[in-house]
């Protein structure tokens, strides 16, 4: 059976006790956190908070505790006997995993940071037939999917050599956890599915994932938070996945530590940026299983191509840009008689008086929800994304779509990105997409530091 104290026998019983009761947001000054938690994790992430980390680390027993309570009755249900972590650090959850050895035949680990390699090769010599250990930015796995696209490399292969391959319409193939506060890692799983690359075209992956409030409220809002923040990359999300919030964290149980920000009074995101300042979500993330059968996977592009493109202006009227593709096409949508019903809840077990602010549940993709009914003034953002998938399901049906303008448009643009773009994948979900727009805006309000009062030296004295 795995133990603290196997794996990290040089630990000294004070840091492996303080690993379980510790509060980081105790430990104030640098040598506070150097003396608690000494070689454990390298000295960039002790010495000073960062803004808005890409990398976060689990730091306290009692929360890898509470995850992995929250977790078991997932891990009861699924299917998946390989599960893979993304950044264990010093594997206060990989030891909880170890020890459900009847679901879990294998346990793999990808770790970015070089500080923690040894610990984790450590814990491959341990168990060999169990754990498999590969050091690599799994966060930034679009880079090295650009990467091979460019010079027919290999790298995403063997990185994910360790990992089963299923059908997408079978059972999830495996879990898949870790904390991740970049938000282009969200955006690589839309890329994923859309353009058949990376790790979810080895099948449709359960994952566990840890995050910031103003991710998951960004990728799971409606039209009622506005169009500041409910973009293309919030449907196309909702339209792919299915996902559910679980349990709040403790923000200071994860390291490097969150700079204070403050919030400008001006600043039209300041209601989201302000949910749940202090904690993290834990969610379970799965793409949806009836996904083929509503757009098949020659239409994903298609797909992307028309949210996106009707999205970048938030006041984009359906008529008129239809129109532009197909002309005369508006009045067969002004005499639809559809219904506009609200889809059903997918998790009927949830419940709503604990979700985050500003975030709905998870709602069931059908085709057979209707339109609702459509005038010359109605906009795109009127649309939830079941709405939305059903307007383009019409317009793909329409006898004019093989000629129209559209799909010579949407041709021309993968061939853009293909010949000008550093990051494909990256660019493929940005290039008209004005959710880059709300990101960056987000981004810069993260990295506004709280305002300090400038020191008084001795040598200057006040004004009268």
């Amino acid at each position: 059976m795995f133990t603290f104290n196997k794996l990290f026998s040089f630990a000294p019983k004070r840091l492996q006790f303080y690993c379980e009761y510790a509060n980081l947001s105790k430990l104030k000054t640098r040598k506070q956190r150097k003396a608690v938690y000494g070689e454990l994790f390298p000295q960039t992430m002790l010495n000073k908070k960062h803004n808005a980390p890409t990398h976060m680390y689990l730091a306290n027993e009692e929360t890898a505790n509470l995850i992995d309570k929250q977790l078991d009755r997932f891990f009861k249900q699924s299917p998946c006997d390989t599960i893979l972590e993304i950044n264990p650090g010093i594997c206060l959850l990989t030891k909880k995993l170890l020890n459900r050895e009847k679901q879990f035949k294998k346990i793999v680990l990808i770790e970015s940071t070089t500080h923690f390699v040894d610990r984790l090769q450590e814990m491959h010599y341990l168990y060999p037939d169990r754990v498999k250990f590969k050091q690599g930015d799994f966060l930034n796995i679009r880079k090295l999917v650009h990467m091979d696209k460019m010079d027919n490399g290999s790298r995403v292969v063997e990185l994910l050599s360790d990992l089963p391959c299923k059908e997408y319409h079978d059972d999830t193939n495996m879990i898949l956890f870790g904390a991740v506060g970049c938000y282009q890692f969200f955006k690589h799983l839309l890329n994923s599915i859309m353009f058949g690359n990376s790790f979810l075209n080895l099948g449709r992956a359960e994952m566990y994932l840890i995050m910031p409030p103003p991710i998951y409220l960004h990728l799971t809002c409606n039209k009622d938070v506005g169009y500041l923040l409910y973009r293309s990359t919030s449907i196309l999300f909702q339209i792919l996945f299915e996902y559910r919030f679980i349990e709040y964290l403790p923000r200071d149980s994860f390291l490097p530590l969150q700079s204070e920000y403050f919030f400008n009074k001006r600043s039209k995101l300041k209601k989201i940026l302000s949910v749940d300042a202090d904690k993290l979500y834990l969610t379970r993330i799965v793409p949806r299983r009836n996904l083929h059968e509503l757009c098949s996977p020659e239409d994903l592009r298609a797909l992307w191509y028309f949210v996106t493109q009707n999205c970048i202006s938030r006041r984009n009227r359906i008529i008129p840009n239809l129109e532009k593709w197909i002309p005369g096409c508006g009045a067969r949508l002004l005499v639809n008689n559809g219904k506009s019903e609200q889809p059903p809840q997918f998790y009927t077990d949830e419940q709503l008086s604990k979700l985050p602010e500003f975030s709905p549940p998870c709602k069931v993709l059908s085709a057979a929800d209707a339109l609702p009914p459509i005038n010359i003034y109605t906009e795109f953002g009127d649309l939830n994304p079941n709405q939305m998938l059903a307007l383009f399901r019409k317009f793909r049906t329409w006898p004019e779509y093989k000629e129209s303008s559209f799909l010579a448009s949407l041709e021309s643009t993968l061939l853009r990105t293909v010949t000008t773009s550093d990051d494909l994948n990256e660019s493929l979900a940005e290039e008209e997409d004005i959710t880059t727009e709300t990101s960056n805006e987000i981004q810069e309000e993260l990295n506004t530091k709280k305002s300090s009062k400038p020191k008084r030296t001795k040598k200057e004295k006040p004004s009268i």
